[in-house]
């Protein structure tokens, strides 16, 4: 018995020290690492948790290095590894059919409007994982609307890089010229052109595809809007819309009369390339001019803005524009929906979103980031007070049974193989 005894008094003095022990070890272990040492960050609750993002970039370009950055500072900071696979634009061809095939991705981008309109049922709506990061504060109002009105009101698109468009412009081009004034209707366009080939510089340029879209999207837009415009096309109403061939006589115009370029409508890129040749003057197009033209050609030019002018009696004015941005999604199939949505404002809010637009001149996506690039700045103002959305080449290019002719036609006008008359005329066969 009393062997059993000192046993039990021997183990209780060893579990004594022990403890003892354990507590005097305990403040080295807290002890703060020393000044040349780096900190070492605590582990997150989250690491080794790894998504999968499929981009509608390629890893050379300047989109794809800060999304890229991103996801090292995510990782660094939180442990979740975000697994990029540079798809490039075919992206929007590949995702439905992936997710169809059970492919777990996680998120994956592209034009915002095809997202909600193509994909819709594939991805989450985000509504108040956005509402509780304080989302909606950091993105334009007219942006946000537009991006819920393509999803039925629900917030299924986190946009970045946003876009506008309009003319793009060479400002020493126009005081050479001596044009003081960006022209705000379309008669006072036609005036510009006009000094502009007195210069002995090419006024407009154009590519065929969207850029000829864009011309004849805009012009009836202004005589229309974008219902009435979506109302002719769906309904080829061609013959009975007194605007759609004023719209064409218009457009038909700024070719007669030679105040585009002899090459246009060309290949995209050739006719952007123009401005940067220093052969043309103005470009209807998209704010992502700009950083192609620079990438295409070298050329830093003085770039100048202005929305698409006004016509006389129309319905809308310069507050109507097409804008849009490309924008992340959420997946249905993730496992991971917040940390996902976590990542993605991470992107399009603060350091990154204005490094994006430093780095490809583009407009930040934050409304706290107020530092436009030089490139596209003109456009600031403009885009800030837009409360109209167009939708791209203001439908156009919407209706599958249609488009393709519309675009056919709209380049033969272009290229004046066809008249005003024949133009619409063609259209209104399609009955």
């Amino acid at each position: 018995m009393k062997k059993i005894l000192a046993l039990l008094l021997a183990l209780v003095m060893v579990l004594s020290m022990a403890a003892c022990g354990a507590k005097e070890k305990a403040p080295a272990a807290t002890e703060a690492p020393k000044a040349d040492a780096p900190a070492a960050e605590a582990p997150a609750a989250d690491a080794g948790v790894e998504l999968t993002y499929w981009s509608m970039w390629n890893s050379t370009e300047g989109q794809a290095k800060v999304i890229q950055e991103a996801a090292d500072a995510y990782y660094a900071k939180t442990g979740i590894k975000i697994n990029i696979e540079w798809k490039g634009r075919d992206v929007k061809k590949l995702i439905q059919p992936a997710l169809d095939a059970g492919e777990k991705v996680d998120i994956f981008d592209t034009d915002y409007a095809l997202i909600c309109q193509t994909f819709s049922k594939y991805v989450v709506d985000v509504t108040d994982m956005a509402e509780a990061a304080g989302y909606p504060d950091h993105c334009l109002p007219v942006l946000m609307e537009t991006a819920k009105g393509y999803c039925g009101g629900a917030l299924k698109v986190i946009p970045y890089q946003p876009y506008t468009s309009g003319v793009w412009y060479n400002r020493d081009m126009f005081t050479a010229a001596g044009i003081e004034k960006a022209p705000e209707t379309f008669a006072e366009l036609l005036d510009v052109c006009q000094k502009l080939k007195d210069s002995g510089v090419n006024p407009f340029t154009c590519d065929q595809g969207d850029g000829t879209a864009l011309l004849m999207g805009y012009q009836l837009a202004r005589y229309l809007g974008q219902d009435g415009v979506l109302d002719l096309i769906d309904n080829v109403k061609w013959g009975e819309v007194p605007e759609a061939k004023k719209a064409a006589e218009d457009i038909y115009s700024l070719f007669e009369k030679g105040y585009m370029s002899p090459y246009a409508p060309s290949n995209y890129p050739d006719g952007q390339n123009e401005l940067g040749f220093g052969e043309s003057a103005m470009l209807l197009q998209a704010s992502w001019v700009p950083n192609e033209v620079v990438q295409n050609t070298g050329a830093e030019l003085n770039w100048g803005y202005f929305p698409w002018p006004a016509v006389e009696g129309g319905v809308d004015g310069i507050e109507g524009g097409m804008l849009g941005a490309q924008a992340f999604a959420v997946t249905e199939v993730s496992e991971h929906k917040q940390e996902a949505f976590d990542f993605l404002m991470t992107v399009v809010i603060g350091e990154f979103d204005q490094k994006m637009a430093d780095a490809v001149s583009s407009a930040p996506a934050d409304t706290d980031n107020t530092v436009w690039p030089n490139s596209v700045a003109g456009a600031e103002p403009y885009f800030k007070n837009m409360t109209k959305s167009y939708a791209w080449a203001v439908g156009l290019q919407n209706n599958a049974d249609y488009m393709e002719f519309i675009q056919e036609a709209i380049n033969q006008l272009c290229k004046m193989e066809i008249t005003p008359d024949q133009f619409i005329a063609q259209l209104e066969a399609l009955k």
